[in-house]
């Protein structure tokens, strides 16, 4: 089976999670029905586990009205500071099922917003887009505070993901996964399918290395930064995953100054 891999240009074996200014961006950790670290200002949610972008679960937005003469809406927000003037990359991934004969979302949409105004300049980026189904979609925008304000060094940013459909509507929801808000520094990635793959193949079971690798120690990680698995890859024989949970990973190879991220299906 062949699978598509993106090599992470970053020194050290880490993961984009270490470098997101979210918590729970993946919407893997829930109290009940409302995931951790995040506000729901509007609607309500359920935890995920079979319509997945990325590791073992995805945030189902329910859209609801407060009155049949209001919008069914959904809306979950979270707070992130900021302490550099650089370049920002806010990116997330949306599933609507359906058809947009069969599912009344008719809003995607997103907010970045200054808490104070008083700490910096930046203005606000609200986006409304419009809603693509039946396949995951990946929406990205670049952003940076233009200057700190006073003796400010600091300032939080408030992001809200929101989904909604047409008065009178019930009954809609939307998926979220995957959400980052990292410098757009280490975020950049190059496909392997431009350059030697290290990987020549991923099965349930194991994971082949290219004949150059094939002498390699190996480290897999988790997506929260945490050592899965530790050994050398030995002649031809190939590295054994059978015992991991399905879900993202990644692979940190001696010979390699960065790390393979993989999917274990």
């Amino acid at each position: 089976m062949k699978t598509k891999l993106l090599i992470l240009c970053l020194v050290v074996a880490s993961s984009v999670q270490s470098q997101n200014l979210l918590q729970n961006p993946s919407f893997e950790q829930f109290s009940g029905n409302i995931p951790n670290s995040w506000t729901i200002t509007n609607g309500s949610s359920q935890k995920e586990t079979t319509t997945i972008k990325e590791g073992l679960a995805s945030l189902n937005g329910l859209p609801e009205s407060l009155s049949p003469f209001f919008a069914p809406a959904f809306r979950i927000s979270q707070d992130f500071t900021l302490s550099d003037i650089e370049i920002y990359t806010l990116k997330f991934d949306y599933y609507i099922p359906g058809s947009v004969f069969t599912n009344n979302i008719d809003q995607i949409g997103f907010e970045l917003r200054l808490i104070n105004p008083a700490d910096a300049f930046f203005f606000p980026s609200p986006a409304n887009l419009t809603p693509a189904f039946g396949e995951w979609k990946t929406v990205e925008l670049d952003f940076k505070i233009l200057a700190f304000r006073g003796s400010a060094t600091s300032t939080v940013i408030e992001l809200t993901l929101a989904a909604g459909s047409s008065p009178g509507f019930t009954g809609t929801n939307a998926f979220f996964d995957n959400v980052i808000v990292a410098k757009k520094s280490t975020l950049t990635t190059t496909d392997f399918e431009k350059q030697d793959n290290p990987i020549l193949y991923i099965s349930r079971e194991e994971i082949k290395l290219n004949s150059g690798y094939k002498d390699s120690s190996y480290v897999i990680y988790s997506l929260d930064g945490k050592a899965i698995k530790r050994g050398k890859n030995v002649s031809s024989d190939g590295i054994g995953i059978s015992e991991l949970s399905r879900g993202v990973y990644l692979l940190k190879l001696n010979d390699l100054s960065t790390s393979v991220k993989f999917i274990k299906e």
